[in-house]
């Protein structure tokens, strides 16, 4: 992402019962409780004090939190799926390491946001998935137009959240006079009302408007999944995307957004409805896949990835001389740009992400014990670990340059900026640091 659903405001409330509650909803699911379809949900019974488990030899080591992820199944007691949530962690984790940029040792693991697919990709796409998963059920419960009203809500918190950051973030840039500032207009009611109107952005909360966007046109999108016309919910989004690769300026819908150069909304909101397409249908897809072996998926998908790194590798050579292209560049344009969204891009996803979701299928425990205390609370916090990330690239952007000797491309001397960046944004999710005011 020009820089990386990747938004909850409600609030958990205090020791649900987990057998009687959702602890997630739509785009990052964050502790919000829905109660289950049979009633009310019953009071929590009193705690019964047990044995401390084992520590199996997988999660020894792992510490406390990566052990109590390890020791749950993939799917828990309250329906939240933690390997959405490991998911959901790692895009974040991803957009952080990227987006403080710089050189690094890290860039062979995260892409360097120059890969044929980005944690930005997963996180709009994971963010729709939720929609699809945890609202679609609700609609037969409590009706389409009072799940549409709760979209409708999420999509103003959102919205208030973009203008935040926007006014924040820009506003201290502008202070700092920071390079990414793509202009620099006299603040003037001309500028202001553009940003309220969604009209203008800034580098790095782009994609919160994205968004917003995405969440207003996400209760007509679930109607008609909800009626059974999937087919036209797809055919509206495919279609809007494919006229874009072709016609670009006529296509651009729903408005022209100043400054923003890669989320642009005709391309990217593919990601987000055909995956609330793959999260309201889960079920007949898991039907569907699950008679393939296991084994010959993440057999072939581990092959087609690996066919993806060699193409990154080699600079798409291979691609280039069959077509006979001018060079490895112009063919990465014409297949993987990220800004339209290239249906080579699309292809990539297709391979990296449900080849991600069979490997933490497959080796749960052993992931979970070594990555689940980092990647679990990214992703179940995923929107406030994107706003704060935000200003732990305002502050090395601003500091850094002030640091004797410090080379912001050596590796030696960045890698360890970007290494702290994580963990102090971890260490506020895990304090719960602004937690009232940030949603999550």
């Amino acid at each position: 992402m020009a820089g990386p659903s990747l938004p909850l405001a409600a609030r958990a409330h205090p020791a649900p019962d987990p057998r009687s509650a959702i602890e997630w909803v739509a785009d990052g699911g964050l502790e919000v409780r829905l109660p289950l379809p049979g009633g009310p949900p019953t009071p929590a019974p009193e705690p019964v004090p047990v044995p401390a488990p084992t520590v199996s030899r997988v999660t020894r080591g792992a510490g406390t939190r990566g052990s109590r992820y390890a020791s749950e199944p993939p799917i828990t007691a309250s329906g939240r799926d933690l390997r959405l949530d490991m998911l959901r962690g790692l895009c974040a984790l991803v957009m952080i390491i990227d987006h403080v940029g710089g050189g690094s040792f890290l860039y062979g693991l995260t892409g360097g946001n120059a890969f044929v697919v980005s944690a930005a990709e997963g996180f709009i796409f994971l963010s729709g998935m939720l929609v699809g998963l945890v609202y679609g059920p609700r609609v037969e419960r409590d009706g389409i137009g009072a799940v549409q009203w709760r979209l409708l809500r999420r999509a103003a918190t959102l919205y208030g959240l973009t203008i935040a950051m926007t006014f924040l973030f820009v506003g201290l840039s502008r202070f700092a006079s920071m390079p990414w500032l793509q202009d620099d207009p006299v603040l003037s009611p001309r500028l202001v009302v553009s940003l309220l109107t969604l009209h203008r952005t800034y580098y790095l909360v782009d994609v919160l408007v994205l968004y917003t966007l995405l969440m207003l046109l996400a209760p007509g999108a679930l109607l008609l999944l909800a009626r059974g016309r999937t087919g036209i919910a797809l055919m509206l989004s495919l279609g809007v995307w494919g006229a874009y690769q072709v016609f670009p300026a006529e296509a651009t819908v729903p408005w022209d957004i100043a400054n923003n150069d890669t989320f642009r909304f005709p391309a990217w909101q593919v990601w987000f409805f055909v995956g609330m397409v793959v999260g309201y249908h889960r079920d007949a897809i898991r039907d569907v896949l699950s008679r393939i072996p296991q084994w010959l998926l993440v057999g072939v998908l581990a092959g087609l990835a690996i066919a993806t790194i060699t193409l990154h590798v080699t600079e798409a050579e291979a691609i280039t001389q069959f077509l006979q292209a001018p060079s490895g560049e112009a063919v990465r344009k014409a297949l993987f740009d990220k800004e339209f969204a290239r249906p080579g891009r699309l292809v990539a996803f297709a391979i990296w992400f449900p080849f991600l979701y069979l490997v933490l299928t497959v080796a749960w425990r052993a992931l979970a014990g070594v990555f689940g205390w980092l990647l679990v609370p990214f992703g179940q916090n995923a929107l406030y670990v994107y706003a704060m990330h935000l200003f732990a690239v305002y502050l090395g952007a601003l500091l850094l340059p002030y640091v004797p000797g410090f080379d912001r491309e050596n590796p030696w001397h960045n890698t360890p900026v970007q290494v702290a960046s994580v963990a102090v944004i971890w260490l506020a999710v895990r304090y719960r640091v602004l937690f009232d005011v940030v949603p999550r």
